[in-house]
């Protein structure tokens, strides 16, 4: 499996966008990058991008909608959502998860204008998105823990599954101590990450009264977001007309007529060639009755019709007494030439010629070398003389052999 590249985005931060090559274990395979998506352009080619952006660009919500009808609700969750939007429904992107146990449906909503040019961002500089979920989900969550993490001035708090919020690092203890109040079930204990070089960093949680498990990161938090952003996918912004679909697909579609007229005309070709088959075995048929009738007018008397050529020559043979001289004079040449030649495979016939009782052959090789094992294995048989001739041209070698009868 391809390894996923995972960006974090910050829409007010674009030139500073952090990305890292991760792993189907969350573990990361490449160091951290950071700097403009189109440094990421290049990277990114042929490759799925999953993008978390910054949460204080959306909000998560639950809501409990009585219908199981994904369509349906599609239709109430805007309206149930309105009195909690800043900005109205017709301005915002609404993304649903699954149903839960608890019979609640998470939520994630972002100004349609804000996605449209994140999406845009990304399309300019090559990179294919094909999960934007929210960064908070990537925290990683075990049990009735919840999960806090600091990232210079602000501060992500996860606290469930699909459950998150965004503040500055400042506000953190009024939110939290907010956020306590409310739940349902208060989190046994709270798991705290930030920078290694943060020394200040369980101050604003020091009046709250629940166990607290600190951990560092090194240099940005994408490292503790690659542990878990599979979770973060199951959320995923780009829904409805914003699905992730390449363009590739869409340049193909003025091509289905053609294609199908294509698949049509060689279906008529093999139809075609079919019929035309079908006409020349009844052709080869008649063609075959033809010779038998030829050959049994030639032969009369004849039973069968098998090897019916060679029977033929061989008659043909007969009725010119054998050959004449110069036939015989060619074969003999040629039956002592072959051998040595054919059993050299780094020497070719290019052209021959016979004439006058000697046989003319225009030999290629890869070197000299080659053409006189030739000769000199040709000059050893009786009855044979050879004349060799060569030529060079850059790295070409040819060679004219002549064999010619002797006695």
């Amino acid at each position: 499996m391809a390894d996923t590249l995972l960006i974090h985005y910050r829409p007010c931060d674009a030139q500073q966008a952090c990305w890292s090559f991760v792993d189907d274990k969350g573990n990361s395979t490449t160091k951290l990058g950071r700097g403009p998506l189109t440094d990421i352009g290049p990277l990114a080619k042929g490759r799925r991008a999953t993008v978390l952006i910054d949460s204080s660009c959306l909000n998560l919500e639950t809501v409990q909608v009585p219908s199981n009808n994904r369509q349906r609700q599609l239709q109430a969750i805007p309206f149930a959502l309105e009195d909690k939007l800043a900005a109205d429904i017709e301005d915002t992107h609404f993304a649903l998860g699954k149903k839960q146990a608890d019979e609640n449906i998470p939520v994630i909503t972002i100004n349609k204008q804000l996605l449209e040019q994140v999406l845009d961002d990304f399309k300019q500089a090559g990179i294919f998105v094909e999960y934007l979920a929210a960064d908070v989900l990537a925290l990683p969550i075990e049990h009735n823990n919840w999960c806090v993490l600091f990232d210079g001035d602000s501060a992500l708090i996860k606290t469930g599954r699909y459950t998150g919020h965004y503040c500055d690092r400042d506000n953190l203890p009024i939110v939290l101590a907010t956020l306590l109040k409310q739940a349902v079930q208060q989190p046994e204990s709270i798991l705290l990450y930030h920078h290694a070089d943060d020394i200040q960093a369980t101050e604003p949680l020091a009046d709250i009264d629940i166990g607290l498990s600190i951990r560092s990161y090194e240099q940005h938090p994408l490292s503790v977001f690659a542990q878990n952003f599979t979770s973060a996918q199951q959320l995923n912004i780009l829904q409805g007309d914003y699905t992730a679909k390449r363009e590739g697909s869409a340049l193909l579609k003025p091509w289905k007529t053609v294609a199908a007229l294509a698949a049509g005309w060689i279906i008529l070709q093999l139809i075609y060639a079919g019929i035309e088959g079908k006409q020349l075995s009844i052709k080869n048929q008649q063609l075959t009755a033809q010779i038998e009738n030829e050959f049994k007018r030639v032969n009369p008397g004849t039973r069968k019709f098998n090897n019916m050529r060679k029977r033929m020559e061989r008659k043909l043979t007969e009725l010119r007494g054998g050959g004449n001289d110069d036939e015989q004079t060619f074969l003999l040449l040629l039956s002592h030439a072959s051998p040595a030649i054919s059993s050299n495979k780094k020497v070719s016939i290019a052209a021959m010629a016979y004439r006058n009782k000697y046989i003319d052959m225009e030999l290629q090789a890869d070197s000299l070398q080659s053409l006189e094992a030739i000769k000199n294995q040709l000059a050893s048989i009786r009855g044979i003389k050879t004349v060799l001739s060569t030529s060079v041209e850059k790295d070409k070698v040819s060679g004219r052999l002549r064999l010619e009868k002797q006695g």
